[in-house]
């Protein structure tokens, strides 16, 4: 597509009206492509935003995943906000099609960082860690897991900041008494999977999250993974028999504290694997003292997810199992489908013969910083 034009196919023609232009293919799925997309608000004279846009085509896509993970997904993303996640616009539906609009992340992902720069210096993985640890928190304090947490799913903002992204299989994972539930389902990447996940018994999803932020926090620091076998069984003895060690390259340059909280968060009994508050309140995370106190925008936010919690824990004792609420008749996808203009002229857009609906996402600003410099000696190499 050329920039300037209008598009000639109807979906995005409908999406160009509303001041979303996509430009060029990010990356490719089966069924769920992303696009580099501009947006320019018609009200206001400002420079366009860049954008993510992902494609989720139900009609190519798996009949579980539409029935099951997208609905979560969508309620979930219409109800997160936090400054350690990516920011979501804008969700729209066009005949069989989602148009997820979001933030841009200028750098790519921690995978491509490390394949590119090599292993990040401790400081930078303590602030970097941190952040993720504060998103993954605040999750949790609302009764989310993650359930695909890894290096793929780390974006890198403009301002070097490390947002969490991708929440296909993310899920409430909290009953009516406001208790952690298990999993069944196998979700995530091999690599990064915990061991009781992998041996297929049900799991506490929290806990097999904090085990990926210990895979995450290993390939920082290592530029490699802890455990990398494609047969399952070995890998699952590797992981149980602790079999690894950090990079002999790296090893004596690392402080104890940073040592002792990767090997908690690689235990591999989940009982006595660290949980996410020992993650953001440990002496490592404390060495940096100006990442002693949450910044008003984090704080804010947590104290919002205990809130949404207690709604949510309330909102499952009206159900009639208490177990949870069914997302194929949610609020949020009951909003797609409303026809009364009249209660809020917002929730469906009309073009001439085809409708698109929208959730319209608040534009909650996080007031993003842009992360110091590290004071390490090999910080001027690895900048940009």
């Amino acid at each position: 597509m050329r920039k300037g034009l209008p598009p000639k196919d109807s979906d995005e023609l409908v999406l160009f009206q509303k001041g979303y232009k996509l430009l060029k293919k990010l990356g490719e799925g089966s069924y769920a492509p992303v696009f580099f997309t501009e947006y320019t608000d018609s009200k206001k004279k400002e420079e366009p935003r860049k954008l993510a846009c992902k494609i989720i085509d139900t009609k190519k896509a798996p009949k579980d995943f539409v029935k099951k993970f997208l609905p979560r997904e969508l309620e979930i993303l219409a109800l997160i906000s936090h400054p350690h996640i990516i920011h979501v616009q804008s969700i729209f539906l066009r005949k069989q099609r989602y148009y997820i609009f979001m933030k841009l992340a200028e750098k790519g992902d921690l995978l491509d960082y490390l394949l590119k720069n090599g292993a990040t210096s401790e400081n930078r993985a303590r602030v970097w860690f941190r952040q993720i640890a504060l998103a993954v928190q605040y999750l949790h304090e609302l009764g989310v897991a993650h359930r695909d947490l890894k290096c793929e799913n780390c974006l890198i903002s403009a301002n070097n900041n490390l947002k969490i992204a991708d929440f296909g299989f993310a899920r409430f994972v909290v009953n009516a008494e406001g208790q952690n539930m298990t999993s069944s389902t196998y979700c995530g990447s091999l690599n990064y999977a915990a061991p009781e996940l992998l041996k297929g018994n049900p799991y506490f999803p929290k806990s097999s999250d904090c085990w990926s932020l210990g895979v995450i926090l290993y390939a920082m620091l290592n530029k490699s993974m802890p455990f990398e076998e494609k047969n399952v069984r070995n890998l699952i003895n590797r992981q149980t028999q602790k079999k690894w060690k950090f990079r002999s390259k790296v090893v004596d340059a690392l402080s104890e504290e940073v040592k002792h909280i990767t090997k908690r968060l690689l235990d591999p009994d989940p009982n006595s694997r660290w949980k996410i508050g020992q993650i953001v309140d440990s002496d490592w995370i404390r060495m940096d003292n100006r990442l002693w106190e949450m910044s008003p925008d984090e704080q804010r936010c947590l104290n919002q997810a205990r809130k949404e919690f207690a709604r949510y824990v309330e909102k499952l004792k009206t159900t009639k199992d208490g177990t949870g609420p069914n997302f194929s008749k949610s609020s949020t996808l009951q909003l797609i489908k409303q026809t009364d203009l009249e209660k809020d002229k917002s929730i469906l857009l009309k073009s001439q013969r085809f409708p698109m609906a929208v959730i319209p996402m608040i534009d909650k600003r996080s007031g993003e910083q842009s992360m110091e410099k590290e004071k390490t000696g090999d910080a001027k190499r690895r900048k940009r």
